[in-house]
């Protein structure tokens, strides 16, 4: 197996106040969410080391890329590469799991949506139900795929409501 690092990838991130993008670093990616801490989700872990990275305009994205060794050519690509990411994501049909009356496999019912900005930077707090035990409470809408109730199924405790 080879010692050369694999080169960085970029993420673009929409944000309120424009595009941010994110530079990926595979190596560290793994370490820092494989295997998961103890009790941990993989999605969680996943999703702590996003929160973990740091944002950067197109112009200072640029900056550290060269500085990372990367040419202009190779920079440009990412970025497109990062930004054709954005738009097939936004175009695919995500926004089912957050419709009221969606309802994952561990029985969690989305029943509201809510102007509240979540725990999760660009999330808005969604109120779910359980239809095991009738319990509800706030949620991501990121968390809405695989959430198991914080009541009944020893899941994460709840947003306030």
């Amino acid at each position: 197996m080879s010692n050369v690092a694999r080169p960085p990838f970029v993420v673009c991130v929409p944000m309120p106040e424009g595009e941010r993008f994110a530079i990926i670093l595979p190596e560290t990616l793994i370490a820092r969410t494989f295997p998961p801490k103890r009790g941990e989700k993989w999605s969680d872990a996943m999703r702590r080391y996003f929160e973990s990275n740091q944002l950067f305009t197109e112009g200072r994205l640029r900056v550290k890329l060269s500085e990372m060794g990367l040419n202009e050519a190779a920079a440009s690509e990412q970025i497109q590469r990062a930004r054709k990411m954005t738009e097939m994501n936004q175009q695919v049909a995500w926004d089912h799991i957050t419709n009221i009356g969606y309802r994952n496999r561990e029985g969690q019912l989305v029943i509201r949506k809510t102007e509240r900005e979540g725990s999760v930077l660009g999330q808005r707090v969604f109120i779910l139900q359980c239809t095991v035990c009738d319990h509800e409470y706030g949620a991501n809408g990121s968390e809405i795929y695989d959430r198991l109730c914080p009541k009944c199924q020893d899941g994460p405790p709840g947003l306030p409501v």
